[in-house]
């Protein structure tokens, strides 16, 4: 199933993208192209929209960040930054930067990204 690449943080091909638009345009819960755009916008990234339906797998998570981490020596804080970041996309497929500046990410240091990561640790991280 393509939602299953994208959940795996696998590519999707062309034919990928039109089949899972096929598949969700034609679902009758949706009932057309135009229905769903109407309800979530014509630009609405479906890549994005179907990952924060089926979140992202934590061993890809995991893989993406640790190579993130290769490298670098991150302390106890940082890398349990990191961690917390990885739940999220676990759960939620998807993140916007903000919530780095909010609980839980604030938890760990009441500035969040910026209280915790040094600049020169951002590159990379939001890739």
């Amino acid at each position: 199933m393509r939602s299953l690449l994208l959940k795996r943080n696998i590519p999707l091909t062309n034919a990928d993208l039109v089949s899972l638009e096929e598949l969700l345009f034609n679902a009758e819960a949706i009932e057309s192209r135009e229905r769903f755009e109407e309800v979530c916008g014509k630009n609405l990234n479906l890549k994005l929209f179907i990952r924060q339906l089926v979140g992202l797998d934590r061993n890809a998570a995991k893989q993406a960040f640790g190579k993130y981490l290769e490298g670098s020596s991150f302390n106890a804080t940082q890398i349990r930054f990191v961690e917390i970041i990885i739940d999220y996309l676990t759960q939620n497929g998807v993140m916007n930067a903000g919530l780095l500046y909010e609980p839980p990410f604030t938890d760990l240091h009441y500035e969040g990204l910026d209280g915790v990561l040094e600049v020169t640790m951002l590159t990379g991280l939001f890739q």
